[in-house]
């Protein structure tokens, strides 16, 4: 298990892969299913994860975007991504991750 680096591995031709990390799996599945529906001239991947670290394998492709999704009602989720964030490296930060709050329910 080690941390994620955005350039350790090659990118794919014409391929994009996305990370969410997250606690909520129904919402993460519903997440990536509406990304996948897009149409796009590139093949998108989609995986999810609870938390990292990520196992270490070796056909595990380049992530080129992480997205941390916090629910705003669970101190268990915000901890969650805090300790995740141990497990990325500095330069993800730099247009390769991004931060998505859920759970604000009010009523317009």
């Amino acid at each position: 298990m080690s941390v994620l680096r955005p350039l350790d591995k090659q990118p794919g031709l014409n391929t994009a892969t996305i990370l969410l990390v997250g606690t909520e799996d129904a919402l993460l599945q519903q997440l990536a299913d509406s990304m996948l529906k897009e149409d796009c001239t590139s093949e998108l991947r989609v995986h999810l994860a609870r938390s990292l670290p990520l196992p270490s394998s070796v056909d595990r492709p380049r992530i080129d975007l992480i997205v941390f999704v916090v629910n705003l009602h669970s101190k268990y989720s915000l901890r969650n991504v805090e300790e995740s964030l141990h497990h990325v490296d500095a330069t993800f930060f730099l247009g390769k991750a991004a931060f998505l709050a859920t759970g604000d329910r009010r009523l317009s």
